[in-house]
């Protein structure tokens, strides 16, 4: 983690992110994103990605409409309307409302429990509605969704996630992962570590030294 942690700051700054004129910073609703916000990036508007509350939303919907598809998806349409619209905390209200109705999910509740699913929403909007101030992000020409991110992840992924591919060593995925994020950047940094590695046809070996001067004692 903390070999990461150097290496997203120093990529930060050598692609002067720190030099814009208008920074964001978007992640999904896990801890440890907002935790790398705090510790490299509290100058840029830390944003939640518009399309992970959305799959919440909509399995929320189908939990507490279970007799007509319908009424899920107005429900649903009204509910992402009403986050897309900067109206979070209305939302949260109606969950809320719900959850009430339900009462709370026992401590060994199932995942599949429509208690524990919606109260899982509703702490999920709690937890990250300072983040989703939707219209102000609009009106700032701010990104309200990393999915080109979550496309490029795939790709890296690709080399280390396919079929029979078993890892025992995780710094060796690790230095693999690097690799193919290099091969997939757009600063040709891969062909220039190729042409410029130890071993390289390119690359001269270094000159033995010099044996010193034989000091002559007659």
């Amino acid at each position: 983690m903390i070999r990461a942690n150097i290496l997203w700051k120093r990529e930060a700054k050598q692609r002067r992110f720190y030099e814009a004129s208008a920074k964001a910073f978007l992640g999904d609703g896990l801890p440890w994103n907002w935790t790398i916000w705090k510790q490299h990036f509290r100058a840029f508007t830390p944003i939640l990605d518009f399309i992970h509350p959305l799959s919440y939303l909509f399995l929320t919907t189908k939990t507490v409409h279970t007799s007509s598809s319908e009424d899920a998806w107005s429900q649903y349409l009204a509910w992402m309307r009403g986050c897309w619209q900067g109206e979070v905390g209305q939302v949260l209200e109606e969950i809320q409302a719900w959850q009430r109705k339900l009462g709370d999910p026992p401590p060994k509740a199932p995942e599949t429990d429509p208690r524990k699913i919606v109260a899982r929403t509703a702490r999920y909007l709690r937890n990250n509605r300072p983040r989703m101030d939707y219209p102000a992000y609009r009106q700032a020409g701010l990104p309200v969704t990393s999915a080109w991110m979550e496309s490029l992840v795939k790709q890296i992924n690709y080399r280390v996630k396919g079929t029979e591919m078993f890892w025992n060593d995780p710094e060796g995925a690790e230095v693999i992962l690097e690799v193919r994020a290099a091969a997939l950047s757009d600063d040709c940094r891969l062909s220039k570590h190729l042409q410029t590695r130890p071993g390289s046809p390119f690359t001269r070996p270094p000159k033995p030294p010099k044996a010193p001067a034989e000091i002559d004692k007659s």
